[in-house]
């Protein structure tokens, strides 16, 4: 067999929102662990499971130790980042929560039902294109929502780190929200 390059992800920054989407799917199907490799390299490597068949077990033991262990990093200090560049365009997460249109809110709370299949939709509420350059004091502002499965689909190509990142800062948003409010009622009684 003619020797063939693979790209092989070591952190959440080299794979897309798609590609876990995939791979989550992966993992509630009911397989031999060998079929389970398969699957997984191809997606995460972007390579043909056929191709995959002709390779030397030990070389794809090795790759897919490579992708176990990037998987198994720990995504929970990700960090948020507000702003990005993201398929030639700036992007910025939404710069006031609280200004939330319904809309926004309603699309958000229906897409967290089934969440990971609906990730790129989170994300394209979440992660808009910035009408402006952020000024001075990290002041930027977003497009208005619209949207649209363009969108959608878009987001389906957002690395994995910049998801895991936005989503960590609402988890623990919610998190703190809850000892303050748990610390507030103390207060009170």
């Amino acid at each position: 067999m003619k020797n063939i390059k693979l790209t092989v992800p070591e952190s959440w920054n080299d794979i897309t929102v798609r590609q876990y989407q995939k791979f989550m799917q992966i993992l509630k199907l009911k397989q031999k662990e060998h079929e389970r490799t398969l699957d997984i390299v191809s997606v995460f490597c972007n390579v043909d499971k056929k191709l995959l068949n002709k390779f030397k077990i030990k070389d794809l033991d090795k790759i897919s130790n490579i992708i176990i262990s990037m998987t198994k990093e720990d995504p929970s200090k990700i960090k948020m980042e507000k702003n990005i560049e993201f398929n030639n365009d700036k992007y910025g997460v939404i710069p006031n929560m609280s200004e939330m249109t319904t809309g926004e809110f309603v699309d958000l709370e229906s897409y967290c039902e089934e969440s990971t299949e609906n990730l790129h939709k989170i994300l394209s509420v979440l992660y808009r294109k910035q009408k402006d350059s952020v000024d001075y004091w990290g002041r930027y502002q977003v497009e208005d929502y619209d949207p649209s499965p363009e969108k959608h689909k878009l987001m389906l190509d957002l690395p994995m780190n910049y998801a895991l990142g936005v989503l960590n800062f609402f988890f623990h948003l919610g998190d703190k929200l809850l000892e303050d409010s748990d610390n507030y009622l103390m207060k009170l009684k």
